[in-house]
């Protein structure tokens, strides 16, 4: 039994000071397609690839869930504390790009989304939404999406609210609706 103990301390040292625990990964201007942790909350994509799952980090504790019938990936953006979820909703077939206040709220319908990206009525953790395929994005005080198909928009800070967050005339061309800066421009591949 002594043994044992010995055992156990000898790999508790070793574990601390090498390093061998798994660190929690933090999930700032990274775009990933199946989990981030963003402070206490993990968010993560089920086997099937159509539930996002909130969980406490902590405890492991089910928060809240958004079902999709299509999931590209999430980004989280901490210094306007928004995250981006970009994929097709559940109910619908059109591909879209979702900004949310923090991390939404908790239950069956986390983001409280509509099939169409809109705010069920009386929440509002949708900040804005741009109809368009997103394969990935990053932020470096401008965001780039890339869209899948050659076409990389950058958008001024976090761009704005709305049915059209980034004011396009349209999702194929790289042009701006009158009045708007948020498109700064695109890069083609």
């Amino acid at each position: 039994m002594h043994s044992i103990k010995k055992t156990a301390a000898v790999i508790s040292f070793v574990t601390t000071m090498f390093g061998f625990a798994v660190a929690p990964v933090y999930a700032d201007g990274v775009f990933s397609s199946s989990n981030l942790r963003i402070g206490n909350v993990n968010l993560s994509l089920s086997n099937n690839n159509k539930v996002l799952t909130k969980t406490d980090a902590n405890t492991g504790k089910w928060l809240g869930q958004q079902n999709f019938s299509e999931f590209y990936g999430m980004m989280w953006e901490p210094q306007n504390s928004v995250l981006f979820v970009a994929g097709k909703l559940e109910g619908s077939n059109q591909p879209v790009l979702v900004k949310i206040r923090s991390t939404g709220g908790g239950g069956q319908n986390m983001f409280a989304l509509t099939p169409d990206s809109r705010s069920v009525a009386g929440y509002n953790y949708r900040i804005g939404s741009q109809l368009m395929r997103v394969r990935s994005i990053s932020y470096n005080g401008q965001l780039q999406l890339d869209n899948g198909s050659g076409v990389v928009y950058r958008i001024k800070g976090v761009g704005g609210t709305g049915d059209n967050m980034f004011a396009l005339v349209n999702n194929t061309t790289c042009q701006t609706v009158p009045n708007y800066s948020y498109l700064i421009g695109c890069s083609y591949y």
